[in-house]
């Protein structure tokens, strides 16, 4: 018998995807990366808003530490200095009352004192609360818990973007990430700032080196004041105090 010249055993009953399937499933996998996007986007927001916050909480509890040890804060390191992130002798002259953290002082890390943008905190504090002749235990005469209360040297104001103060406390010292887009921050080794006062009302107060900072609902476009995307905390003297030692600077 002739075999059947019609059937081909070698002959595969299989077929791949055609030019338009192709095109077909690259463009579905187009439409479900774009709609993801944002949503990564946003959890990479997340993510760097939430370091910046724990590096804050990690700052403070090592200033916490500072003051327990040696009766005052200390005063910013120099954006220019050398070795980088050593505290100033003295900050009570100029401007010097306004750097980076100093993180070597604080024995922290380098990347410690950067936000989740990458960029250095600003630390400005209230001179009389880092001077180094205080004594060592805050509630001696003299010491931290006796720095006039009302208007110490270098007082801090923090307000809200309706120019409000939010706190009547003596306010010791404030921590600023200039988020996103860092305007306003220092930029080591140099003693510049990026972007200096070309942030806007609010964040050209928080890199003006004075002692009056802008705390409030992140503005993302605003034809006067905006943009706004800095965090500031701050924190009182006695708040400082309560954290350093049992009960504070009460008697």
């Amino acid at each position: 018998m002739k075999p059947d010249s019609t059937q081909n055993p070698s002959q595969s009953t299989e077929k791949g995807f055609t030019l338009i399937e192709m095109a077909i499933v690259i463009a579905i996998i187009g439409v479900l990366v774009a709609m993801m996007a944002p949503l990564l986007g946003n959890i990479a927001e997340n993510n760097r808003t939430e370091l910046t916050v724990q590096r804050m909480d990690q700052i403070e509890n090592a200033m916490v530490v500072f003051l327990r040890q040696n009766g005052r804060l200390p005063c910013p390191a120099a954006p220019n200095g050398s070795p980088l992130g050593d505290e100033r002798a003295s900050c009570n002259s100029g401007n010097n009352n306004d750097g980076i953290v100093p993180f070597r002082s604080l024995g922290l890390a380098e990347a410690d004192v950067r936000d989740g943008y990458g960029n250095y905190y600003t630390y400005h504090v209230a001179e009389d609360y880092a001077d180094s002749g205080l004594p060592t235990v805050i509630t001696d005469p003299g010491g931290f818990c006796f720095v006039a209360s009302g208007e110490p040297d270098g007082d801090l104001d923090i307000e809200d973007i309706n120019g409000t103060n939010v706190t009547g406390q003596d306010i010791a010292f404030a921590l600023i990430s200039h988020g996103k887009n860092g305007y306003g921050r220092y930029n080591p080794p140099g003693t510049g700032k990026v972007n200096a006062n070309g942030g806007g009302t609010f964040e050209d107060e928080n890199n003006d080196s004075d002692a009056d900072f802008v705390d409030g609902i992140r503005l993302t476009a605003d034809a006067t004041d905006g943009p706004l995307d800095d965090s500031v905390i701050w924190r009182t003297r006695d708040g400082l105090a309560g954290q350093a030692i049992e009960f504070g600077c009460s008697p």
